[in-house]
């Protein structure tokens, strides 16, 4: 009988960051009976030998009679809410090991891992295989420029939250890069620009959309899911970070993280209304940049994928 539900609610990203401490919650805890809730992206957890098994989604028929009912404890984790979080002190994945695992000492905390079986493999390769053959270029770089706040009004994509490039940014540094390497565009189709004639554009679920990432040899994005897929693959990468802080949110110990020098305010998501919006206005210059810039980051991204890739 379970006697733990650990509910793990949010985006992909949280979802893949709770990862670490609840496998460390397992190790540490052998004998404890418990399982986990998740909203969504429960797909996820497939294929992690210590979490497949224990992982319901909400939609599960029978969930509430054969798994809830009987819980002696529920825990939602809820790292924007820590102090350390949202003064910097800690990542996402650290506040998930201190809501989970009761502790400030994140030393024994494994980085994110998915896993992927046969037949999702082999889609990936073949995907990126085709590219290769059809452009004689031997590197592939997924590229995710729009995050999870990005929105289409009309022909335009804006983000409030200033967490993705604008679509002239984009363009222009995966044109360029396009000139050396393969590109994939990760994004809704919604936001797959017809400007954009030379990446690769897909329409695929985010397990597929993970192993592409697993198997491409670079991927460059902003604060969303797809870093956290990247990191929890091995694949090197770029993230261009704009309005949120690089401890809390990425991994500045295994990518090369790109700000534009710029003030920014802390968005309090989850514990307060007005001032995320107040705090998005005086954000909105942390993602623009200019064409030096661009230049630079274009040159910085390249170097990083020439040092980090055969």
């Amino acid at each position: 009988m379970t006697k733990k539900i650990f509910w793990i609610d949010g985006g992909a990203g949280r979802v893949i960051t709770a990862i670490p401490a609840l496998i460390k919650y397992g190790r540490l805890n052998p004998n404890s009976e418990w399982a986990v809730l998740v909203g969504a992206w429960d797909f996820l957890y497939w294929g992690i030998p210590e979490l497949q098994d224990r992982t319901y989604n909400l939609d599960t028929k029978g969930v509430f009679d054969n798994v809830v009912k009987n819980a002696d404890q529920i825990i939602t984790p809820e790292p924007y809410r820590i102090p350390a979080y949202f003064r910097q002190e800690i990542s996402l994945a650290e506040a998930f090991d201190r809501e989970i695992n009761n502790t400030t000492d994140h030393s024994d905390l494994d980085p994110p891992r998915l896993a992927f079986n046969q037949q999702e493999t082999l889609v990936a390769k073949n995907t990126i295989s085709d590219l290769k053959t059809v452009s004689k270029k031997q590197k592939t770089v997924v590229f995710q420029p729009f995050g999870r706040g990005a929105k289409l009004d009309r022909d335009r994509i804006i983000d409030e939250e200033s967490r993705s490039l604008s679509q002239s940014d984009y363009l222009s540094l995966s044109r360029r890069l396009n000139q050396k390497y393969n590109m994939i565009f990760f994004g809704e189709p919604d936001f797959q620009l017809k400007e954009d004639n030379w990446s690769g554009k897909y329409t695929a679920d985010l397990r597929v959309w993970s192993a592409l990432v697993a198997n491409a040899d670079y991927f460059v994005g902003c604060d969303s899911v797809g870093q956290h897929i990247a990191r929890a693959t091995g694949t090197p990468g770029t993230v261009i970070i704009g309005s949120t802080f690089p401890k809390n949110t990425s991994y500045p110990d295994y990518f090369q993280i790109i700000e534009k020098p710029a003030a920014r305010k802390y968005s309090p998501i989850r514990i307060a209304g007005l001032d995320v919006n107040l705090s998005n206005r005086l954000n909105e210059g942390t993602m623009k940049f200019s064409t030096k810039e661009l230049d630079d980051i274009y040159q910085k991204i390249v170097a990083d994928i020439e040092r980090k890739t055969r």
